[in-house]
Order: C-alpha cells, then structure tokens, then sequence
C-alpha cells in the first residue's frame, strides 16, 4: 500500500531532476539545464529516492554516477519523459509546435558535405529551431548513442549488436587521391589502377575510429590484400586534413568522393581502384525500444527522405 502512494506521489519535476543529473553527471548542471538551484535539484532527487525507497546515484565519487538501481530507473525515466512530450508535441499546432535545441553527433563526411544543406532546408520549415552538430568520427558517434549522450548521430559504418538501430540514410564511394603534378602512377594518369599501384606511394591514412579507414581497410582484407602492407607516413583525423596533406604532396589517400570538390580539381587527381568494394554508406543512428523525444523524431523523419526528392 505504501509502495502505490509513493509512485502517486512521483512528479515530473523529480523525474526530470533525475534525467538531468543521470545525463549530465552533475547536480549543478542539471540545476542550470531545468534553471533551478542546486538545493532544488539536490531535494528533487532526495525525494525521488525516498519515494522508491532506493538510492538512486552514487555520491561517494568526485563524479556523480548511477547506482544499480539507478540505472534501471533511467531506462523508464527517459520513456516517460519522452512519452509526456509526445503526447504535449501531438496536441498542439504542427507549425507552433517544432521548436527546441536539436544536438546531434556526425562523423566527418555527413557533418561537412551532406547535413549543413539538411539543416537548412528544415530551419526553413521550422525555423525556431536550434541546432548543436558536434562532429567525431564515426565510433564514437556509436558510442555516444550508446551512451545516450545524444539521441541522434549520423555514422558510416554499421558494426553488429542488438542495441542501436540503423536507418540506411546516404550512399558513398570512397576513392583514391594523389596530388596533381608528381609521378605517381604516371604523369597525366587518371581512371583505375592496381593495389599493386598503391605499394609504393606514402599514404595518408585517417584515425582508427574513423568509418573511412575501417571501410577501406575491411575492403582490402576482401581482396587479399593486408593493409599492414601501405605505407602510411601520417595519420589525420579529418577528411579535410587527408586532403590538404594530398596537394602539399605528403602521399595518396583515400577519401569519400563528397568530399573531392570543386575548388580541389586541378590540384588533386581522383582514381579508383580496381578489384576493390569501395562503396559505403552512412546511416542514421537511434538508441533500440526508446521512444524518441518530438524534436528529434520529426528530425529523424525528414532526413531520411530529403536525399530521396
């Protein structure tokens, strides 16, 4: 009997006191995400705990972290937040009702080439939106998901598991660059060549977590062919420093072809190379059997067709 008061007397501010702390790791940040002092959120959550009967966060640590009990909780506490605000988000008026902060976590390639004309052509049908794009390569996109630090993330590379869900968003091809002038693969060359060709250049290879380099490399273990084999001279950890290292004439990389643009022709010189896969693509990351708060879901929604007008 005792037990049912006390789920009766749960409210939504205790709930989302919690949320906060759980995500952000800190009382005093939770405070300044809700616009509450730290005293509140620190009586929120004394409350919450004593209603359940359990301790839900470990203090004993310099950082505040989940207690058993307290990760349990979280999964139910996100699904009624969520779930509130879906219900708030269907009542009102479709035009007055997208508006709020969207954070999303992209690698590389969909957060310089392909999510900047996304986002504006949907801040032009809901412009009281706000926007953080917090670009990392593609493991850590997976990660942070994982970790729900974000709801959302864009990633090239789609490892197995049962706990994210994966919406095939864009294709792409990766191919091989080298700087224009030099005498790698013959002066004036273009068109396909050999993995033998590229023995013998010095590459530029991207970080480990990177989905371009996990997808050139599971491309080579295809053929034959051991990647241990390049000769890599630097390792960067963007597309754009890869390509910049290419026109000074450091080595050959392989990038996505969305990324060889205009204003690179006649500076670089773009091949492909024969008897290897190097087509990819990038999808769009969700947490598993959690419902997605309004903002993010009608996001989620329109990205998925904009490439397919």
């Amino acid at each position: 009997m005792s037990n049912n008061c006390a789920v009766n007397d749960m409210d939504f501010r205790q709930i989302e006191a919690f949320f906060h702390v759980a995500r952000l790791k800190s009382f005093s940040k939770a405070g300044d995400a809700l616009y509450l002092t730290q005293p509140t959120i620190s009586a929120h959550i004394t409350s919450l705990e004593n209603e359940l009967g359990v301790k839900l966060f470990d203090r004993s640590s310099k950082e505040v972290a989940l207690t058993r009990a307290g990760e349990i909780f979280y999964d139910y506490a996100v699904n009624l937040i969520n779930t509130r605000d879906m219900a708030v988000f269907s009542l009102r008026d479709y035009t007055r009702r997208i508006e709020g902060r969207l954070e999303i976590a992209s690698s590389t390639i969909p957060a310089n080439y392909l999510l900047p004309t996304v986002i504006k052509a949907f801040s032009q049908q809901h412009p009281n939106v706000k926007y953080s794009l917090v670009q990392m390569d593609s493991r850590e996109v997976l990660e942070r998901v994982l970790n729900r630090e974000f709801e959302i993330g864009l990633a090239g590379s789609q490892p197995e598991g049962d706990k994210l869900d994966f919406r095939l968003w864009r294709e792409d091809e990766l191919v091989l660059i080298a700087p224009n002038g030099n005498n790698c693969f013959g002066v004036g060359s273009s068109g396909d060549i050999s993995m033998q060709d590229i023995d013998r250049e010095p590459f530029i290879m991207r970080e480990s977590g990177s989905g371009t380099r996990r997808e050139f490399e599971k491309a080579l273990r295809s053929a034959g062919y051991d990647p241990a084999r390049l000769k890599i001279i630097v390792q960067v950890n963007s597309t754009e420093a890869a390509i910049q290292a290419v026109r000074q004439g450091l080595g050959v990389s392989v990038v996505s072809s969305l990324s060889v643009s205009d204003t690179n022709k006649g500076l670089i010189r773009m091949f492909r190379i024969k008897g290897l896969e190097l087509r990819r693509a990038f999808y769009i990351v969700t947490l598993k059997n959690r419902p997605l708060s309004p903002l993010v879901q009608v996001f989620k929604e329109f990205i998925a067709e904009y490439f397919k007008q």
